[in-house]
This record gives structure tokens, C-alpha cells and sequence, in this order.
């Protein structure tokens, strides 16, 4: 059994380790010396017995050292001893995310790639805190010389606002007033797949995504089947959370569809719903999803490729620019890309 106790006690000595580790890189090469543990302890917010077991850890691992009668120092160490790289801070989400998906592990992974290509080094950063004032007590804490947060949820905007007056905030996959924004124009996506859908004469589609892509991916593709003077009623457009019963009862009062466009999350689920109501895939309908095809698919389907590594060029050319001049204006960018439609069959037969 996993203690609450002692997960928390946990957290709060993770928080010593970082402000170690982070003192150790920022000030590579030196020894430097550590606030007491009762300074310490204030400063980043937790209780001085915790930081006191978690300084002893150190010590024990070699981070640490203790000179009697002076202080506690940090032990330069040789991986970082020729590092000036500016070190960025990657949040994803709201910090406190285990489990990930494609697209967001895809993303962060390119994105941190990226950074470290242009020599800058990434720390991810994980949050333990649950109110907005030790939130944003625990961001300050870091010691890094730009954030970099993924889509972060609604509640983090006022602290990223707060905290970008100390150090530049670069928000990724998400639009902040008054904060450097880089978003996906999912709307453009969506027309290039109306458009693709018109010129195979797939004119009657559905759609199964989540709540976020109604009102840019299926609106871009409303958008270009109304200038071709076709309707593409919102009936068509099904949430991933209602739909498997929603598809089925569409189905069930004979509706047949010759395109489905899948998000990864359901397209195995509604590919076998089609198949249960006798739709041939081969055919008469046509599957169509975005980054990649699942692998028990035999059927012929058009792909999008998502420009993982496209979209984490911008972000970590925008953050590059901000570390130089700070005092750049905040704008909001939109990631357009000439997106690159594929119909692929999966080759591989599954036993």
C-alpha cells in the first residue's frame, strides 16, 4: 500500500533536489553555499525537518558536502562543469500528469529535442502544490531561464501571467493573453481535410474527436464543403466521450457514412462499429485520422501526418528570441503548416 503521508513527505524533499540540482547547474564549477536549513526551508516553502532529511540525502549521494564550522556547499560536478547552456523549464500540463498519449508525449518529446539542439538544456518540471499561491511559489523556485508549459489548463493562466514578469513564459498549444502563445491552426487543418474529402467525392462524412476539434477542425471543414454548396450539418460531429452509442444509434436508423474521420482514441472502437453494421471500408467508406495509423488496421486509410518536428522548430526558435531580448512583444503565433495528406495500408497482418 502507498502511503499519502508519505508521498506527500516525499514531494516536499523532491523539492530540495531540485533547488539543489538546479543551484548545481546554474552555478557549474562552483561550490556554492546553501542557505540554512531554516532559510531554506521558508524559501521554498516546506517544513526546515524536511529539508534537513533531504540536505542529509545529498550529502549522503555526493551533491553535498558539509564543512564544519562554515556551512553546507554544493560538489561541482563534471557533467556540468563546461555547461553555460540557459536552462529551460518544460511543464506539461498542469505538472502532475503519469500517464501520457501519443500526441502529448510526441510533442514534448520533439519539442524538448528541439531545445537541446540549439544548446539549451531542459528540465521537466513536476508540481506537488495545490493552491494558485504555491503554485506559483513552487514555479518561482525554479531556477531556469525561460518555462516552456504545453497546454496548460485553464486554472494555471493567471500564475504563468504572474510569472512571466519574472522570466519569459513561452505557452505552447494554447492561447494566453498577454503571454508569448504558439497554437496549431487546427482551423486551416480542417479546411485542407474538407477539401481532400471533396475531391474524392466523400461528401457524406462523420466525425468522432474530442470536444476541442468542433469548433476548429470540423468547423475548417465545414467551411470548405459550404463553398462547394454542400451542407455538413453539426448532427455529424460526434465527442469522444458519447461516441460509441451516439455513432451506433446513427447507424441503427440507417444512416451510412462514406468517410470517418477518427481521432486515435476511438478509431479502432468505430472502425469495428462500422464493420458490425455491414459498412465496407475498403469501399464505400473511407477511414481518415491524424499522426498515425493503429496497427490492427487493415483497411486503406488517409493519413495526416502531424509536423511534430515543424511545430517544435517555432517553439524553440520563439524561445531562443525571447532569451535574447526579453523585452519582445508578447505576441500570439499561429503554427500554419502545408499539411501533407497520405493514404497509406497498413502492410502488416495481424495474426
Amino acid at each position: 500500500m502507498i502511503s499519502a503521508n508519505g508521498k506527500k513527505h516525499d514531494s516536499a524533499r523532491m523539492r530540495v533536489r531540485q533547488y539543489v540540482m538546479d543551484l548545481i547547474f546554474q552555478e557549474s564549477g562552483k561550490a556554492v553555499r546553501l542557505p540554512s536549513n531554516e532559510d531554506l526551508a521558508k524559501e521554498i516553502g516546506i517544513a526546515r525537518s524536511t529539508v534537513q532529511l533531504g540536505v542529509k540525502s545529498l550529502i549522503q549521494e555526493g551533491y553535498l558536502e558539509t564543512k564544519r564550522g562554515i556551512g553546507t556547499f554544493t560538489v561541482p560536478q563534471a557533467k556540468f562543469a563546461s555547461s553555460k547552456a540557459p536552462l529551460i523549464a518544460l511543464l506539461d500540463g498542469d505538472g502532475k500528469i503519469f500517464y501520457q498519449q501519443y500526441y502529448s508525449y510526441s510533442l514534448r518529446s520533439y519539442i524538448g529535442m528541439e531545445l537541446c539542439s540549439r544548446s539549451m538544456a531542459v528540465q521537466e518540471v513536476r508540481l506537488y502544490s495545490e493552491r494558485e499561491n504555491d503554485l506559483f511559489e513552487e514555479l518561482r523556485s525554479i531556477r531556469c531561464d525561460a518555462f516552456v508549459c504545453i497546454a496548460p489548463p485553464k486554472s494555471y493562466y493567471e500564475i504563468l501571467r504572474r510569472l512571466s514578469a519574472l522570466r519569459p513564459v513561452v505557452v505552447v498549444d494554447a492561447t494566453i493573453d498577454g503571454l508569448i502563445s504558439i497554437e496549431l491552426d487546427r482551423y486551416e487543418k480542417g479546411y485542407v481535410l474538407g477539401q481532400v474529402l471533396l475531391k474524392a467525392k466523400r461528401t457524406c462524412p462523420l466525425f468522432s474527436q474530442g470536444k476541442r476539434y468542433f469548433k476548429t477542425t470540423f468547423r475548417g471543414c465545414q467551411k470548405a464543403f459550404s463553398e462547394a454548396g454542400i451542407p455538413l450539418p453539426d448532427s455529424l460531429f460526434f465527442y469522444n466521450d458519447q461516441s460509441l452509442e451516439k455513432v451506433e444509434e446513427t447507424l441503427k436508423n440507417g444512416f451510412r457514412p462514406n468517410a470517418a474521420v477518427l481521432s486515435i482514441e476511438t478509431f479502432e472502437e468505430i472502425a469495428g462499429l462500422l464493420h458490425r453494421y455491414h459498412i465496407d471500408l475498403n469501399q464505400e467508406c473511407r477511414l481518415y485520422t491524424f499522426m498515425y495509423i493503429p496497427p490492427s488496421v487493415q483497411e486503406p486509410v488517409g493519413l495526416f501526418e502531424f509536423p511534430f518536428q515543424e511545430f517544435a522548430n517555432q517553439v524553440a526558435a520563439t524561445v531562443q528570441r525571447f532569451l535574447k531580448n526579453p523585452d519582445l512583444p508578447r505576441q500570439q503565433q499561429m503554427f500554419n503548416w502545408n499539411y501533407q495528406f497520405h493514404e497509406k495500408q497498413n502492410k502488416e497482418k495481424t495474426p
